[in-house]
């Protein structure tokens, strides 16, 4: 009598999630390491931007002798977003964004020509502007080969809406041959034309503006060198950041 054989049940495999688990964890595995790659070559590529930025720096230094804190602040300046104007805020900060603004846009040689001194007080910000790389001597009529440094300014002007005082200043020496009877008029003729170049061309509106003229009454070296007569004739252009503590 023969026996029929039970035939032997499959036994289920419980450890079959495994195998999932695993490919997801390959899947994850692959994912960090593109995402290191691609982190890694951004990384290397920042890194060699940076490194010929400051190579660049180092030639124009001159021989080794590099100033590390102009490489720091031009690598924050490159970094940094450039933003708005501060419409809330003190002076300081309207400052910071005026010198980013303006080293931005200008080229070192153009700013070094150009800009004497960009400072604050409790009232605003002022960027003094080099009278003699805007003007001839003895003359109020803007240079052709100043006006690019002029539009740069005039952006800084159309970032915010603020009172803008443009105030005239010459050094001691008397005026001869000019149709200016004296300093005053050549400083009023000097503030008026950088008014009316920045109404005129870049649509700002005219009612912002305040032209003054201090003359040679307020030099900020005494008028005893070149060097330092040609520090006192100068153009401010003066942003109100804190109309309560103006003057004017």
């Amino acid at each position: 009598m023969s026996r029929k054989h039970k035939k032997h049940e499959e036994h289920e495999n419980h450890e079959r999630w495994l195998v999932s688990y695993a490919d997801f964890i390959t899947l994850l595995f692959a994912f960090f390491v593109v995402m290191y790659a691609t982190s890694s070559a951004n990384e290397e590529k920042q890194k060699q931007f940076e490194d010929s930025i400051k190579m660049e720096l180092r030639l124009s230094g001159g021989g080794g002798n590099t100033n590390r804190t102009a490489i720091e602040e031009t690598m924050l300046e490159l970094k940094m977003p450039l933003g708005s104007f501060p419409a809330k805020g003190g002076s300081g900060e309207a400052q910071d964004y005026v010198e980013r603004s303006l080293n931005k846009s200008m080229g070192s040689d153009e700013k070094k020509n150009s800009i004497q001194d960009v400072y604050s007080d409790a009232v605003g910000v002022r960027i003094a502007l080099a009278a003699s790389t805007f003007f001839p001597a003895g003359s109020a009529k803007l240079k052709m080969s100043a006006l690019g440094a002029l539009d740069k300014v005039a952006e800084v002007l159309k970032s915010n809406n603020k009172r803008v005082i443009v105030e005239g200043h010459t050094d001691d020496t008397p005026i001869e041959g000019s149709i200016y009877p004296s300093n005053w008029e050549l400083a009023a003729g000097r503030s008026s034309a950088v008014i009316r170049y920045f109404v005129k061309y870049h649509s700002i509106d005219a009612k912002r503006f305040i032209s003054l003229s201090y003359g040679d009454q307020k030099p900020i070296v005494p008028n005893d060198t070149e060097e330092h007569r040609s520090m006192n004739r100068r153009i401010e252009v003066f942003i109100i950041t804190d109309d309560k503590k103006a003057e004017i």
